[in-house]
């Protein structure tokens, strides 16, 4: 949360358009506490900068429209897990182009152990195919921009 604070509000996605930054094995529920906090800070703690190098909002923007922005954007990634509580609520709020399943295989885990969180995010009902999909493959292509394989 701290990386992800200083991120947005030092400016960094304005100071390097291009990168796209991820943050792994943390899970999706920092994001969502984020996106409630740094609207509330925002509003009581506007840092003074004179020389524009912090965030920088359009008109009327929150912080959390700011984040979503770049989420869809394809700029910010967040790592998810099979037995995640809140994935399915996270998705309802930011979207599922942000949300990349992570195993963290071989290091902690061994094979049986990744088949089943897999299992898990598909067996959830509270998930679209459309978001499984996105969770469990097209938003790792986008964020490490790996071609689709030929068939």
């Amino acid at each position: 949360m701290i990386s992800f604070a200083g991120l947005v509000f030092n400016g960094v996605l304005e100071k390097f358009p291009n990168v796209k930054f991820g943050f792994m094995e943390g899970g999706v529920a920092w994001l969502l506490m984020c996106l409630e906090r740094f609207d509330r800070s925002w509003e009581t703690h506007i840092q003074h900068d004179p020389r524009k190098r912090f965030l920088s909002l359009r008109p009327k923007e929150k912080v959390r429209e700011y984040i979503a922005r770049h989420i869809d954007e394809g700029r910010i990634f967040i790592g998810c897990e099979g037995e995640e509580p809140d994935i399915a609520y996270a998705i309802r709020r930011v979207g599922n182009k942000p949300f990349v399943f992570s195993s963290d295989y071989p290091h902690e885990v061994n094979n049986e152990f990744c088949k089943h969180e897999i299992t898990e995010m598909l067996e959830n009902p509270e998930m679209s195919e459309a978001d499984k999909r996105a969770v469990l493959y097209d938003n790792a292509r986008r964020f490490y921009s790996l071609q689709t394989p030929a068939l």
